[in-house]
């Protein structure tokens, strides 16, 4: 996908005339950027969370056949190979990341915190983080706040700015939570922190109405045949009125989330932000429907750091135009 390019840039035939001098284009604030091998890590991650997180999990309530257990050896090694993938991969997109925000002249603040989030995750790999973490929670509380404030100011229809504020919001209280444990051992004060159980509920009610909004800004068009996105909110509703308390803790595995609210609920979700990607793809903005899958793979109050920069690289994808906004750009010169 190209970058707009600001039409006050001369043009060719203008400096060879010797009316302007040549100057190197920028993008214009704004312009998109698409990370490379985008699908690849959409991919992974879907591995990651599906098989790894969800499938392989499940398989540990089913009898152990000796084919059953074959096909569990099987799937423990796709996920290990998705997984480490969706590592490698959302290292480099978190770093490509940096470096798009400074070709795109926004300012050196949020590329900073990509690249020392990518910094501290290499360097955790030697060293243990310990107190070390807090530093990482402040650095993606200022990506949250950037990225926050992009969303309110960068000029959208109601539902685009709610796709795009709500998952920042729902991440901003996850952090809260999982942070205050670690702050408290900071600082030496008595435990447990103070409100992070009701920060975690806000989180999960957010991360429901975040799945509305997605739908509202990116699938509310959708056609009859989109909604068989819808489909996979089936299968979990069975699941749920059959052994709700498998269903509920396969869910904790695979996404973080209590299931505290009416099961319904997370049906519903389910099934809108299906449609919204299903009807992403078939208008051709792919980027999005990407956005979306990250930040389901992603998962609420991630524990790993694999985890934590899908979400940020979903958030950062939302932040750009979607494909009907881009259709009616001047094309790129």
């Amino acid at each position: 996908m190209n970058a707009q390019v600001d039409p006050s840039f001369p043009t060719a035939l203008q400096v060879s005339q010797g009316r302007a001098t040549p100057v190197r284009p920028r993008p214009m604030q704004g312009a998109v950027f698409v990370p490379p091998l985008l699908w690849l890590l959409g991919s992974a991650a879907l591995v990651d969370w599906l098989v790894t997180r969800t499938l392989t999990r499940f398989a540990i309530f089913l009898p152990k056949t000796p084919a059953m257990i074959t096909g569990y050896q099987f799937l423990g090694w796709v996920g290990q190979v998705g997984s480490a993938l969706a590592a490698l991969l959302a290292l480099g997109t978190l770093a490509w990341m940096a470096r798009a925000e400074r070709r795109d002249g926004r300012g050196p603040w949020l590329g900073g915190l990509f690249a020392a989030l990518a910094g501290l995750s290499l360097l955790f790999l030697f060293v243990p983080p310990g107190r070390w973490l807090l530093v990482s929670d402040l650095l993606v509380a200022g990506v949250l706040l950037i990225l926050g404030w992009r969303a309110l100011r960068r000029p959208a229809s109601l539902a685009i700015q709610m796709a795009r504020l709500l998952p920042v919001l729902a991440m901003a209280a996850a952090l809260i939570h999982q942070a205050a444990p670690t702050l408290y051992t900071a600082l030496q004060l008595p435990g447990p922190p103070w409100g992070s159980a009701h920060f975690s509920r806000v989180g999960e009610m957010l991360v429901v109405a975040c799945a509305i909004a997605l739908w509202w800004a990116f699938g509310s068009r959708a056609e009859a045949r989109d909604w068989a996105g819808a489909l996979p909110a089936l299968p979990f509703a069975a699941a749920y009125l059959y052994t709700p308390a498998m269903t509920a803790t396969i869910v904790i595995w695979s996404t973080g989330l209590t299931l505290f609210l009416p099961w319904w609920l997370y049906a519903v979700a389910l099934g809108l932000a299906g449609v919204a990607v299903l009807r992403r793809r078939r208008v051709g903005d792919q980027t999005t429907a990407w956005a979306i899958l990250l930040l389901a793979a992603s998962g609420y109050a991630p524990q790993l750091s694999t985890q934590l920069f899908l979400g940020l690289i979903a958030l950062w994808l939302l932040q750009g135009p979607p494909a009907e906004s881009l259709s009616a750009a001047p094309a790129a010169r």
